[in-house]
């Protein structure tokens, strides 16, 4: 019996078409789970229309006193969201790197995927906006 794989799919953040065949492009697998994981945890609370939960609100933590407090709390908000929008991926670890000189956050994300036996991990620069 023949086994297939799994295959997730989904729409890259920049749209756009292949000049063959005129469909959208689309990205696969581990591409698109860590866009998913990107979007997850980039977006704040309540910018989602139709779910006001979805969302970490990273951002707001920018300027905030670095404690181990807020790196719990962060760590924690992560946690809670990739678990309940994301349910391809089990996580691994979630660390929270101040970076003063920069005035910027990094979220790092350790995680498998137990349908592909994968695991990476994917390192998300939070900053100011300009």
């Amino acid at each position: 019996m023949l086994q297939t794989r799994q295959t997730y799919t989904d729409i890259p953040f920049f749209i756009s078409r292949n000049a063959f065949t005129n469909d959208l492009n689309k990205i696969k697998d581990l591409s698109a789970i860590r866009q998913s994981l990107k979007n997850i945890i980039l977006t704040n609370a309540g910018e989602r229309f139709f779910d006001n939960r979805f969302g970490c609100n990273i951002t707001s933590s920018l300027f905030e006193n670095y404690t181990m407090e807020m790196v719990v709390a962060l760590q924690s908000r992560i946690a809670v969201n990739i678990g309940t929008y994301e349910n391809r991926v089990s996580i691994n670890d979630i660390r929270v790197v101040n970076d003063a000189e920069n005035y910027s956050i990094n979220v790092v994300v350790d995680f498998s995927i137990p349908d592909f036996g994968i695991k990476d991990t994917i390192t998300i620069p939070i900053t100011r906006d300009r």
